[in-house]
């Protein structure tokens, strides 16, 4: 008669069991984070209030430059916030939940290219001297004379590109494959967007 030897985990065929679940991640997480992006925000505000974003104003030119400047710098806040959430880390999915994380990520996309757009419209008329005739050449000059315009110029582009894409009678018409795809570009543009604030 043949001796039974080791447990029943051991033996080939039986079940081990149900797996443990992965460690939950507190609720509290989400809160944290929609804080640290608050935070996010006003520590750029401050900075540039303290860089002179009241006091160096002088006129109403002026005025339209430094409100360009701070709305390009919250604009490439949560650009930055966007790619993290576009990088699907496992555990701010589960802070969030899908339902939530691609609400947050559609506000936030949404939002930080509206400030994108307000930032070109304001630095334009700043720098054209908020006078209408000088807006087209004011426009070509910076473009085409002012270091890495013509990167912000294509990632400001491609930027517009997902954000289109990305309403839904437009993205209804896409295969996922290829709204995918577009929505990539949006790295792309956040790189070729952010390197004319180096200068």
């Amino acid at each position: 008669m043949p001796r039974h030897t080791g447990t029943a985990a051991a033996r080939p065929g039986l079940p081990l069991g149900p797996a443990l679940p992965p460690p939950a991640v507190p609720h509290w997480w989400a809160a944290a984070a929609g804080a640290l992006t608050w935070a996010s925000l006003l520590v750029v505000a401050g900075l540039w209030l303290t860089n002179g974003g009241v006091t160096d104003v002088t006129g109403i030119a002026d005025a339209w430059t430094s409100l360009g400047r701070l709305t390009g710098l919250l604009a490439a806040d949560l650009l930055l916030i966007q790619v993290l959430l576009m990088a699907r880390i496992p555990f701010v999915e589960k802070a969030f939940g899908q339902d939530q994380l691609a609400a947050v990520h559609r506000t936030v996309g949404f939002g930080s290219v509206a400030l994108l757009l307000a930032h070109v419209l304001m630095i334009i008329v700043g720098y054209s001297g908020a006078t209408l005739g000088a807006l087209w050449p004011t426009t070509t000059q910076m473009v085409l004379t002012m270091p890495a315009m013509i990167l912000a110029l294509v990632g400001t582009v491609f930027l517009l590109l997902v954000v289109v894409t990305s309403i839904r009678a437009a993205r209804a018409k896409l295969r996922y494959e290829s709204w995918h795809l577009m929505h990539l570009y949006a790295y792309l543009g956040c790189f070729l967007a952010l390197p004319h604030q180096l200068w």
